[in-house]
């Protein structure tokens, strides 16, 4: 077996080795967005420039079980975190569950929620409504916004208009780095922050090194063993012909 056909087989099992990863950033939701494409859906986003290559967690929603005495949710199947806040520097207000809503406890400025991402998240999507009366109704009028800066970031975030009478609005976003926290806050004092559904994609998982060491040592040995044949088959001398 020649050095060429080593490193050959090694370029091969570097190219399964590098994970999928989105390639540009993008976000969609119905109102003040940089590329606003209007109504979208889990189906679109996972369909999006820049998903190809992702695993996708499928739409969660919240249950009871997840929310803990502090007022916090973490969702046991993805590992992330959702945390409210009211103020710039002060995290873990509680949050709430109106059904399968997830939804502040506080609400006015600088209020919303915190959600801390797991690692290799390079894609969010959630479905966002209002709370109007202390009730998730998704039927209040209000303005939010989701940003990846802090707490007051909502001069520079992507906004949403949940539309009065209307339904929860998606959002998602495909990213080429790396989430690692998302804020979602209230512009003024409109109606409670809620939650529907929530969905989270990353790199699809890749075979662990000892599978590349079977993988490798299998193609190697089928190689050699092939060249072996050949060799054999050239020196094996034709069988005498009687007549």
């Amino acid at each position: 077996m020649t050095t060429r056909d080593v490193l050959m087989s090694i370029v091969a099992l570097a190219g399964f080795a590098i994970p999928a990863r989105a390639t540009i950033t993008y976000t969609y939701c119905t109102s003040s967005c940089s590329d606003n494409t209007g109504t979208k859906t889990y189906t679109d986003w996972r369909l999006a420039p820049g998903a190809t290559g992702l695993a996708f967690s499928n739409p969660i929603t919240f249950i009871s079980s997840g929310l803990s005495g502090s007022g916090i949710y973490t969702d046991a199947l993805t590992g992330t975190v959702f945390t409210g806040y009211s103020g710039s520097n002060v995290d873990g207000q509680v949050a709430i569950l109106s059904g399968s809503v997830l939804a502040q406890g506080n609400n006015g400025v600088n209020t919303g929620f915190e959600i801390k991402l797991p690692p290799n998240t390079y894609a969010f999507a959630a479905i966002i409504g209002s709370c109007g009366g202390g009730i998730c109704t998704n039927t209040s009028f209000g303005l939010y916004a989701v940003g990846q800066g802090d707490h007051t970031s909502y001069a520079t975030s992507y906004g949403i208009t949940v539309p009065g009478g209307g339904p929860a609005q998606f959002f998602g976003i495909v990213s080429d780095t790396p989430l690692s926290y998302l804020f979602i806050s209230s512009a003024n004092n409109y109606p409670k922050i809620g939650i529907n559904s929530f969905e989270v994609g990353g790199p699809a998982p890749t075979p662990e090194v000892s599978t590349f060491l079977l993988i490798g040592s299998g193609l190697v040995l089928m190689r050699f063993l092939r060249r072996r044949q050949q060799r054999h088959r050239q020196t094996t001398p034709l069988d005498p012909v009687f007549s």
